[in-house]
């Protein structure tokens, strides 16, 4: 990196200001607003492993329902009735199945956000000490949160709208891990706005890829069928439930 870069980076640390209150809070609570979802999700993700396409389509509720059908590379379905899930994939010897109270973390927060939003990510950040940093060129504003190995940095846009997170090792920032660009806003619901595209940008190291979101078909707060969240009108009868994926797939 340029030393002008390094500079730049280095004078960010005195610049940050007290607390620039909580936005994400505010923004979780703009979500709260959507109690469902219909939608039909398309990524294409494309790294070292060459490109992949992957499409599903959702069913969600605020009261820990979702159906979620992958149809292509693999025909996969999830259903939560709002106790329990249940998951298989086509092919596979066994399916998963917990109570949602004995869900890893990750899997929960999949339940609690609102489907094509980063919620996935703001309910990580929730109850983070907020700071401003300089706003860019554009004057957009932009936001750090300081985490134990990670420091993040928000983008806002001039109507309050999450347009970027962006994933760095350290608060010097030299070192970008990931970053997720939100455009395409789409007013779900008053004062609510859901991005239809996501761009994602992941380094680690176990490789680097490039993936891209479309959400499409978004309806919210219309009623959902409840025969959508009954597993055993969508799972064969002979499929064995097992509580543990190493149970399914063994080493």
């Amino acid at each position: 990196m340029k030393a002008s870069k390094l500079l730049f980076a280095a004078l960010l640390c005195p610049l940050l200001s007290a607390s620039a209150g909580p936005e994400v809070d505010r923004m979780l609570d703009e979500y709260s607003n959507v109690k469902t979802v219909t939608c039909q999700i398309r990524r294409t993700k494309e790294g070292d492993l060459g490109k992949m396409k992957f499409l599903s389509r959702v069913y969600w509720t605020a009261d820990h329902q979702l159906h979620a059908e992958g149809i292509s590379p693999v025909k996969r379905r999830t259903i939560v009735d709002g106790r329990s899930l249940w998951q298989y994939a086509e092919g596979d010897p066994k399916g998963f199945s917990r109570p949602i109270d004995q869900l890893s973390d990750q899997m929960r927060i999949s339940l609690e956000m609102v489907p094509g939003t980063a919620m996935d990510h703001l309910l990580r950040l929730k109850g983070m000490e907020e700071s401003a940093l300089p706003a860019d060129e554009s004057g957009t504003r932009r936001i750090a949160i300081q985490l134990e190995k990670q420091y993040v940095v928000m983008t806002l846009d001039a109507a309050g709208r999450l347009s970027s997170l962006e994933f760095f090792s350290s608060e010097d920032m030299t070192t970008r891990l990931a970053s997720y660009r939100y455009s395409d806003f789409s007013e779900a619901v008053a004062g609510v706005w859901v991005p239809m595209t996501h761009a994602i940008e992941m380094n680690g190291t176990n490789g680097s890829f490039q993936e891209i979101v479309k959400v499409d078909r978004f309806i919210a707060n219309e009623p959902i069928a409840e025969s959508l969240f009954i597993a055993s009108s969508f799972f064969d009868k002979d499929v064995d439930f097992v509580d543990d994926f190493a149970k399914i797939y063994p080493e």
